[in-house]
């Protein structure tokens, strides 16, 4: 039987290739219509699920649940009206629906993230596939003593959140050879994909992104950044989509921040914001990327970033913006940091695809969601009303009356 990879060239997997696998059972459980990008697969969780009331615990190469229940690390979690309600600073764990099928002598890589709607709500969400000794991927070397299960670890940060069956937090990439020889390192590359408002030397010979402490328009008010404000009242967020006008309203979640005379922002310490990237990205069909903090933790902060760059990411728009910024989820530690206009936060890493993606909507529903983006929630949330007015302490609620 001819195997789907025979004449595929190293890379990442297209929407095509990823459906074909799928098609002849190396990865199975899918629904690959549906779930299925230019350059992912989003992966849902399935009926098991546990609380780990003794923290995250990291996969060592052996039958992940087996050493989990047998160390007595997990306890049952029951839904609750049909959905499961995670509480701030615990850890979950979930079974995934889909399974990795035979794929020991593939050639076939994982890598995997948290989809860009959760890690914007300071959720985080790290793949364990079976038998690896690492979150977040998988060589075909590792699946050699593997079952093909799935599972991941669920950790909100500030908000409550619930999930139910069904309910995608995690994209799984799949390379065909080692990710780490699928890299592209080009200067003319970065030069033609990344677009860099001031056009300077310095910021056109590297792959680097730095942030953008310049104001942003949200309902006619300047803003640099989102800092959460969980309400005092515990309100669960629900992990799923819903019609614009059922979702949570976004200002009893979050304060509008903006930077100083001298381009600085402070960030309060075990606080969590949303920044965007001063360079604007745009990738073409024959290129996917992957953004990351170029130190995860630089001094006192944290900063991870969610979601893989597709095909296509940044083009298009409608309101005509040379390319999309991409969005930092940043947490302070224990102090508070003072940022800077244009400071360097993460690095990006393009990979050639193994095929050219074909440009369509149904291929790519979170693109569509973020393709217009410049400072932007996560999609769980509704939009913002027209009018809003700050108040001292940087909230902001609705005005009829207008804005301050």
């Amino acid at each position: 039987m001819r195997l789907p990879w025979s004449d595929w060239i190293p890379g990442v997997l297209s929407r095509r290739q990823v459906i074909e696998l799928c098609q002849q059972g190396y990865l199975t459980q899918t629904q690959p219509k549906q779930s299925v990008d230019h350059s992912s697969i989003d992966l849902h969780l399935e009926e098991q699920a546990w609380v780990l009331p003794r923290g995250s615990i990291k996969p060592s190469g052996r039958s992940y649940l087996h050493f989990v229940e047998q160390h007595e690390l997990a306890t049952k979690l029951a839904p609750v009206d049909g959905a499961y309600v995670l509480e701030p600073r615990k850890t979950y764990l979930f079974r995934i629906r889909e399974r990795l099928g035979p794929l020991r002598d593939s050639g076939i890589y994982g890598e995997a993230t948290a989809k860009s709607s959760v890690g914007r709500l300071d959720v985080l969400a790290r793949l364990v596939v079976d038998g690896t000794s690492r979150y977040e991927g998988f060589s075909p070397d590792e699946l050699a003593q593997s079952s093909g299960d799935m599972f991941i670890e669920i950790t909100p940060m500030t908000f409550h959140v619930r999930v139910k069956v069904g309910t995608s937090l995690s994209q799984l990439r799949l390379f065909y050879g080692d990710p780490i020889a699928c890299e592209i390192h080009s200067r003319e590359l970065w030069n033609t994909v990344l677009y860099h408002p001031d056009c300077d030397g310095r910021a056109r010979v590297d792959d680097t992104l730095s942030v953008d402490l310049d104001s942003s328009i949200i309902a006619t008010l300047q803003v640099a950044a989102l800092e959460a404000s969980p309400p005092k009242a515990a309100t669960a967020i629900d992990l799923w989509k819903k019609p614009p006008n059922e979702r949570p309203q976004p200002w009893p979640f979050w304060k509008f921040k903006n930077a100083d005379k001298y381009q600085r922002l402070q960030l309060n310490q075990k606080s969590f914001y949303i920044l965007r990237s001063r360079e604007r990205l745009r990738l073409p069909l024959g290129v996917a990327a992957y953004c990351r903090a170029i130190d995860e933790t630089i001094g006192e902060m944290r900063i991870h970033y969610a979601g893989f760059v597709h095909p296509f990411f940044g083009f298009k728009r409608a309101d005509g913006k040379p390319g999309t910024p991409l969005i930092f989820e940043v947490r302070g530690h224990d102090l508070d940091v003072s940022l800077i206009h244009r400071e360097r936060l993460a690095r990006l890493t393009f990979y050639r695809m193994s095929e050219d993606a074909i440009q369509s909507d149904e291929a790519a529903p979170q693109q569509n969601e973020y393709n217009e983006q410049e400072l932007k929630l996560s999609g769980y949330f509704g939009e913002w009303p027209e009018k809003l007015t700050i108040t001292e302490d940087c909230s902001v609620v609705p005005s009829e009356a207008g804005n301050k």
